[in-house]
């Protein structure tokens, strides 16, 4: 699987889901974008599961209807619109289940995982500290909401990430 860039990854969903919001959705997601490890084994498979993150969003948007203005939101200013709407929150989680990020239950964040998943540029420079960034964003989450410990697992990441590769 190529590196996905966040910032790149929202530009296509925004596409894909205005695609999927006037066209019928596939009654299946594929099998390779349901496919989850256990939190224990995702650090030895993190190079060679290609996980499909388009099909996963796409899926999870039939369950937690996200509208675009969040996700364009998330990816400007590090926080969705509207923060009291817990369906945007909850499409989070999914997706972040789905690729392995966070665990079924909502508790445990695999930091390596998430590394993967968002390693890349953002505003044409390498985000070679994402590994750091990511741990610390796991480091220490006390919500006991999944869907709000996830969105505050993403809003710390893209908080750190726009402070650091969009304002210097």
């Amino acid at each position: 699987m190529t590196k996905v860039l966040l910032a790149t990854v929202l530009i296509v969903i925004t596409f894909a889901l205005t695609r999927a919001a006037s066209t019928q959705m596939k009654d299946a997601m594929p099998k390779e974008a349901m496919t989850t490890t256990t939190m224990a084994n995702q650090d030895s498979s993190i190079d060679s599961t290609d996980i499909d993150v388009i099909a996963v969003m796409n899926a999870c948007n039939e369950s937690f209807r996200i509208e675009m203005s969040y996700i364009q939101a998330m990816n400007e200013s590090g926080s969705f619109l509207d923060e009291t709407d817990k369906t945007p929150k909850c499409f989070i989680r999914c997706v972040f289940t789905n690729v392995g990020i966070v665990s079924e239950d909502g508790k445990q964040f695999n930091p390596a995982r998430a590394a993967f998943i968002f390693a890349g540029e953002r505003n044409g420079k390498p985000m070679d500290d994402i590994g750091d960034m990511t741990a610390a964003c796991a480091a220490d989450r006390q919500e006991t909401c999944p869907c709000e410990r996830s969105y505050q697992f993403l809003r710390c990441l893209m908080s750190m990430e726009i402070e650091k590769y969009e304002k210097s």
